[in-house]
């Protein structure tokens, strides 16, 4: 959550705190269909602040698995493929997919490189059996190919969820600012013969200012070693 949003959500939580604690004063401000409106849009934020912490931390869990199976996928299954390969099947029409992958290789290419090592392993099955692969070893390299995929998906699908969540986020505080300027005027009037009163009203509408920690800052990451996102 921006830092600006997250001074927005407490002031509106505030002024809500204000419009409770100052019912008896406040007559029928409290009963208005500004204040229900108020609430239902400050509901609304904090549940699209809420997905998309939950999404930001689960964007960087996938982000941190994705570089763990990658790893998997190249060293366990790809690369001993490749070693029989160089030694036993340099002359047969397949070996170029049977080559390692480039150290700096696409993510994308990768899948796409282990499944064509896969098809073209199964061609010469019986010769990495012989030399040490296990009899599923064409189907495990896929399946490590696709687990891979899956969490590429994964983590699109958390990104899309918290670019949604943040626009959820704007557009309700900018509806609660507008039902504020209603509330606002409602407060003023009820409560003009008590000055104290008003004055804590305008501090409450305050939007504070300096350091902010966001949900994601305060809550722990599925690892503590930070991984860039693949391209």
């Amino acid at each position: 959550m921006r830092a600006r949003d997250i001074r927005k959500f407490d002031m509106l939580r505030r002024v809500q705190g204000f419009l409770d604690d100052y019912a008896a004063s406040l007559g029928v401000v409290n009963a208005t269909g500004a204040r229900k409106e108020f609430d239902q849009l400050v509901r609304e934020m904090g549940i699209n602040e809420t997905a998309q912490a939950i999404s930001t931390l689960d964007a960087r869990g996938q982000t941190a698995l994705q570089a763990s199976l990658r790893r998997e996928l190249v060293v366990r299954h790809m690369r001993p493929v490749a070693r029989i390969a160089a030694v036993h099947l340099r002359d047969v029409p397949e070996f170029e997919a049977l080559r390692p992958p480039q150290k700096d290789i696409k993510v994308a290419v990768l899948i796409q490189e282990a499944i064509a090592m896969a098809e073209a392993a199964r061609l010469h099955e019986q010769v990495f059996v012989e030399y040490g692969c296990p009899a599923d070893f064409v189907d495990a390299l896929l399946a490590a190919a696709e687990a891979v995929r899956a969490s590429i998906d994964a983590r699109a699908e958390s990104i899309m969820t918290r670019a949604g969540a943040r626009e959820g986020i704007s557009a309700t505080a900018s509806r609660a600012h507008l039902v504020l300027r209603v509330l606002d005027a409602l407060v003023q009037i009820a409560l003009a013969h008590d000055p104290k009163a008003l004055a804590a009203w305008s501090s409450v509408k305050r939007i504070g200012k300096g350091k902010v920690v966001s949900i994601e800052a305060m809550t722990p990451t599925a690892t503590t070693q930070e991984v860039k996102p693949a391209a």
